[in-house]
This record gives C-alpha cells, structure tokens and sequence, in this order.
C-alpha cells in the first residue's frame, strides 16, 4: 500500500525493502524446518531467476549455511552412534560446524593418525519429520492423478519415498560414496572423498576432507574456465547414468568443492538412484532415436519406457515437445546454456495449463525410474545456464549413448 501511494521514484526502493524483510523471514523458517522443506528452499535458491533476487540471494544460504544445532546435541549423537566417548574417537574435532544443510551438520575434525576428515552428523528428530512429510505424498500424487488422467500417480510416490527416506540412513550413504569414489578412482578431474567407515555409522558419516572453492568463486572465473568446469559436471552425470548406471539425484551448488587446476570434488550421496541395465538401454535407444529424427522408434521407446500408461497410444507431438529439452544435444556444435533456455524449460515441464503443451502435459505418465532424474532439470541445468556454459553437448553425449567406455 505504501508503495501505491508513493512517489513513483520511490515505489521501487518500498517494495525492495519488503521482499528483502519477506526473504529474511522465509529463510528462518525454512531453516528451522530442515528436512523437505528446506531441500525446496535449496532448490528455489538457484533454480530460476523468475524467483525474486531477494529470495534467491537469503535462500542460497542454505545451501551449506542453515542453523546449526548445538555442538552438545551432536557430540550425544555421535557418542550415541558409535558407541565411545568422543575423545576415544577423535584426536579433535572442531565445535563450530563447517557446513548444515537439510538433514545433517558437518564438522572438521582429525583422526589419531593425523588425518583430516569431516564429520556429517544427522539432526536428531529430522528422521520422524521426513517420514511424516513423506506419508502426505500418496495424497498429494491423488490428487495430481485426478488432474492428470494420463499420470499414474502410486509408482512415482512410492519412488520418491523411498529415495527421500533413503537419505535418511547414513550407512546407505557411505555406501553409495563409497561407490561412486571406486568408479571414479584416478579420474583425472573428478573427485569423490574417501569414507572413513570406522567412524561412519547410521547417523554418523565421516569422510575425508577435501577443500575447494564454492560455486560464487567458479561464477567469477574467465569463461573459458567455467565451460571446462561445466563439461566435468556435466560428464560426471551422464558418464554415471549411462555408463555406470546409476545417478546421484541431489546436483546443487553447494555439493560441489571446485579446484584452481579444474577438478571437482563430489559431495553428498545420500539419495542416488541405481537403475536396471535394460532400462539404461531402453533409454539410450530414446534419447538416440530423437537425436536420429526416428519419430517412430522414439515414440515405440516412450511407450516401453513407461511415458504413457500400459496400453495407451504414446501423443506424436512427444516428439515435438522434446525437442526443446534435446536442443543444446541436436545443435552438434557449441551450444550455450542460458537462463532464458532454463526458465522456458522449466514452465515446459510443471506448467499444464502452458499454451501449447498444457494438453500434452495431462496425457503423460512419470515413469517412477525417472522421478529422481527429473532433478537434472532444475538441478544441472540451472547451474549450466547460470555459468553460461559453452561446449559441443552433442559430442559429449554421443560418447556415452554409443561408447561408454570414455573419460
């Protein structure tokens, strides 16, 4: 109101002014919250640019900055965890965490050796507010299934329960690191650190320390750095799921430590997705047949995919609405990722009133296989086009979608 009534040179700087204490109030609450809240709170951090600067700005401190609980709370559950008093596990560990994000802390500390490690400890209760989050979903899928006739809506709950859920149980996680560091061994620009499973237990996970630049320092390099950054990122990804079979569902900025020489270390494996090799190659045959211009084998592989419910005729104009998603993949030469591109594929995918794809959109099924993988797109995406990333994609994808066996 006091903006209505204001000068018009003054109208900007009220309503700067309120969305700034607005933005201040909503990362308070989503950071006492933790858990699925806060993980959204991550995501509308980064993801698009249509969400306000102000917003965006407070929000991205939770991707590694949340409220910490107190260092007596995660001394009890460490001791408890792992069954000793902390000086017996530890030669040192530092009070003050590092980092605190949606389900646990983490805190530097030195092992008897004299190895550095962190120390990720899990919030105590955060494993009932999850689960009674997660025990909504089968009523939030219902009523997305009524609206969507074409949308199978039990499978894709079941999916994402389980893989939430999954993230809360750290001996999971340090196995499913501990993967990721065996595939990835040697790698000249990848990085994933070593799990410590002596002092990991299923709130408890201590790894070794790695240390970086965050992702603001990478956005500030030349840009020629920044693509070759993106391609590691972006390789990282596809080499796991076509090669490797198996996904790390969680791509935000603040998993990622960033190195002078253009390295990345990997952080955060709790929730990851393994997948069928018969899926995977189901998949590859879809993503090449559109890449072929294959409209017929591309709409069979839709169908065998699961896009469509069992039975129902797979829309032909799928072929047409994937363009979009595959154009940084059929313009074989470079292609730069922007916000322009992110924001528009983005409303293409959650909007079912869009003009042209609002139809299209109810007549889709999710198969439960790719509910995880859909966070590629708010997920590599939007950190591609906030760095502007510049490469030929199609080059790279094809390395993976016909010889698998590359770095």
């Amino acid at each position: 109101m006091r903006s209505r009534v204001a000068r018009p040179e003054r109208r900007q700087a009220i309503l700067d002014a309120h969305h700034l204490r607005s933005a201040e109030d909503v990362l308070a609450a989503m950071g006492q919250m933790k858990g699925a809240v806060m993980k959204l709170a991550q995501i509308a951090s980064f993801v698009s640019d249509d969400v306000p600067e102000q917003y965006r700005t407070a929000l991205k401190q939770l991707q590694t900055a949340a409220p910490p609980m107190s260092f007596g709370l995660a001394r009890k559950v460490i001791e408890d965890d792992l069954s000793a008093p902390l000086e017996r596990l530890f030669a040192e560990i530092e009070p003050t965490p590092l980092a605190a994000a949606s389900i646990g802390q983490v805190h530097a500390a030195r092992l008897a050796d004299g190895e550095e490690v962190v120390v990720k400890v899990q919030y105590p209760g955060v494993d009932a507010a999850i689960r009674a989050d997660m025990a909504n979903l089968p009523w939030l899928y219902a009523i997305l299934g009524m609206l969507n006739p074409g949308l199978d809506p039990k499978p894709l709950a079941a999916e994402l329960q389980a893989r939430i859920i999954e993230e809360l149980d750290y001996h999971r996680e340090a196995a499913n690191q501990a993967t990721f560091a065996r595939l990835y061994a040697g790698h000249p620009r990848i990085h994933v650190p070593r799990v410590v499973p002596e002092r990991s237990g299923a709130h408890v996970l201590t790894s070794e320390r790695a240390r970086g630049h965050d992702f603001d320092w990478l956005v500030a390099q030349p840009q020629p750095f920044r693509n070759a950054v993106a391609e590691v990122l972006f390789r990282f990804v596809f080499e796991s799921i076509f090669r490797h079979h198996v996904f790390n569902g969680d791509p935000h900025p603040g998993n990622y430590l960033f190195h002078d020489d253009g390295r990345v270390t990997f952080l955060d494996f709790g929730c990851v997705k393994y997948f069928d090799a018969a899926m995977v190659a189901d998949w590859k045959r879809y993503v090449r047949a559109h890449l072929a211009g294959d409209r017929e084998t591309f709409l069979a592989q839709a169908a065998r995919l699961g896009f469509v419910r069992a039975g129902a005729p797979v829309p032909a104009e799928l072929y047409d609405y994937m363009l979009y998603f595959y154009e940084p993949w059929h313009a074989n030469g470079p292609y730069t990722f922007t916000p322009e591109y992110n924001a528009q594929s983005l409303g293409m995918v959650f909007d079912r009133n869009h003009p042209r794809w609002g139809t299209l959109l109810r007549r889709l099924n999710m198969p439960a296989d790719f509910a995880i993988v859909n966070r590629l797109q708010w997920g590599l995406t939007s950190i591609l086009a906030q760095l502007r990333a510049t490469a030929n994609w199609r080059a790279i994808i094809d390395e993976y979608l016909v010889d698998a066996n590359c770095r």
